[in-house]
């Protein structure tokens, strides 16, 4: 954890409370240590910057969220988009 929390510039209990509300699940190593991903640090960095704006955790968790959905959804019909141009 200590290795996120420096990362990004948190603090461990931010960390704990990003996960409460949500935005990832954390895996754990064998020895029970949590590791995240660096989509994980991505999201939490994100909640970060929602949250010094004064939002919520579980707000800004749900935000994230969105945000992923709707990228994820562009990045889809972009796709599509190119899939199906006249002349393919």
């Amino acid at each position: 954890m200590s290795a996120a929390v420096e990362a990004i510039g948190v603090t461990p209990a931010f960390l704990r409370s990003a996960e409460v509300a949500g935005l990832f699940e954390v895996h754990r190593s064998d020895g029970g240590h949590r590791r995240y991903s660096r989509e994980d640090l991505e999201r939490a960095d994100r909640a970060r910057e929602l949250v010094d704006t004064g939002i919520r955790m579980d707000a800004a968790a749900r935000i994230v969220s969105l945000e992923y959905q709707l990228a994820a959804a562009q990045a889809m019909i972009e796709t599509l988009r190119h899939r199906n141009r006249p002349g393919r």
